[in-house]
Formats: C-alpha cells, sequence, structure tokens
C-alpha cells in the first residue's frame, strides 16, 4: 500500500501519464518479483560483475526492505513500472563506510554514525526507455520528503559519470570512495543535508 505523497502528473511534452508512490518494506516484500524484473533488465549488461550478482540483488533488496526507515518510490509511466528508488536508515553498526577514504578537507566525523544521522539511498533504477526524461529529480523529492534523518548518503559507482552528474547537480556533495563489498567496482560516496 502506497504511503503519501503520491503524485500523477503528466509531462508537457507528451500524454505520459506518471504515477509515483512511496512504498514500505512491506509492500516490497509481499512481491519483490517487479523490482528484480528491472533490476536485471537495467542491469542485463553487467550482471556477471560482483557488484551485481554478490548478493544477488533479491536478497539485498529483501534484507534492505526490512530494515526500520525503509522507503521505496516507485514510478510507473501509464501503468508500467519505469523506476524505482529506494534506502533505509542507517543503523549506528552500519557497514556502509567500511573501507572509506575521504576527499581532502572532508570532516572527521562523516563516516560515524549514531541514531537518525544518516537514510541510506541503496539503488535508483530507470528502464531503458524513461532514461534522460528527468525520473531521477521527479523522485527524489518522494523518496527524501518528511524524512527524519539529518542527511542522505548514497554510492554511485566509480565508471557511472551520468549519475554522479545528476546526484551533484541536485545538491549532493563527494566526500570519498569506497567499495561496497569485497570484489566490487570502487563508488564515489555522496551525501546530502535534509532538514536544514
Amino acid at each position: 500500500m502506497p504511503t503519501a505523497p503520491t503524485s500523477a502528473a503528466t509531462r508537457p511534452q507528451d500524454t505520459t501519464a506518471w504515477r509515483i508512490d512511496n512504498l514500505t518494506g512491506t509492500d516490497v516484500l509481499s512481491d519483490l518479483d517487479p523490482w528484480v524484473e528491472i533490476y536485471e533488465e537495467v542491469y542485463a549488461h553487467a550482471l556477471h560483475l560482483p557488484d551485481h550478482n554478490d548478493p544477488p540483488f533479491r536478497e539485498r533488496l529483501a534484507f534492505s526492505a526490512a530494515r526500520p526507515g525503509f522507503r521505496l518510490t516507485s514510478c510507473h509511466a501509464d501503468g508500467e513500472p519505469a523506476a524505482f528508488v529506494y534506502g533505509y536508515t542507517l543503523p549506528t553498526t552500519t557497514g556502509w563506510w567500511d573501507g572509506f577514504t575521504p576527499a581532502p578537507g572532508v570532516e572527521d566525523d562523516l563516516a560515524h554514525e549514531w541514531p537518525g544521522r544518516t537514510f541510506g539511498v541503496c539503488e535508483a533504477l530507470i528502464r531503458t526507455p524513461y532514461r534522460r526524461s528527468g525520473l531521477a529529480e521527479r523522485m527524489a523529492p518522494f523518496l527524501l520528503s518528511g524524512r527524519d534523518e539529518e542527511r542522505a548518503a548514497g554510492l554511485v559507482a566509480e565508471t557511472n559519470t551520468h549519475a554522479l552528474e545528476i546526484f551533484l547537480r541536485n545538491g549532493w556533495r563527494q566526500v570519498g570512495d569506497l567499495a561496497p563489498h569485497a570484489g566490487w567496482r570502487r563508488h564515489h560516496c555522496l551525501v546530502l543535508p535534509l532538514n536544514v
């Protein structure tokens, strides 16, 4: 069942009806298949990389959906799934920052978590027909609206310059790099203040 805010919108340049919903962990855990299918479609060219199969996405999504503070923002175009982004509140014992190499001038406590400090954005996926339509910018306010955390944190693979550009253009700050899991490519670490 969607949680507020919910929106239906039409892009001025076409007649596509867009619908954006926020889903809870219970919603997502009731049927992981639609999200796994989108993931496997978007990353079909790279599913052989450890970033995409170790651990498998279904396992990562189920783990995340069971975490406190989980939210998945979905976007449908004319009733068809077009994109989704999700995250959860990082616990104080998180491994999110393991192996973090800060950028010059980054504050010493950036990788330290306390209760309610960070909403970790885990994945943002847009199906090919809907790319370069501004969906990332349109979904982000829904994902982050009403959050109680002080900041959001995200990771972008070092080769994904397009996603990095979108984050930076929308107020995120690159604060360093890390490899999220053993064998994965390096990722850029980004943060965005919330509730300021």
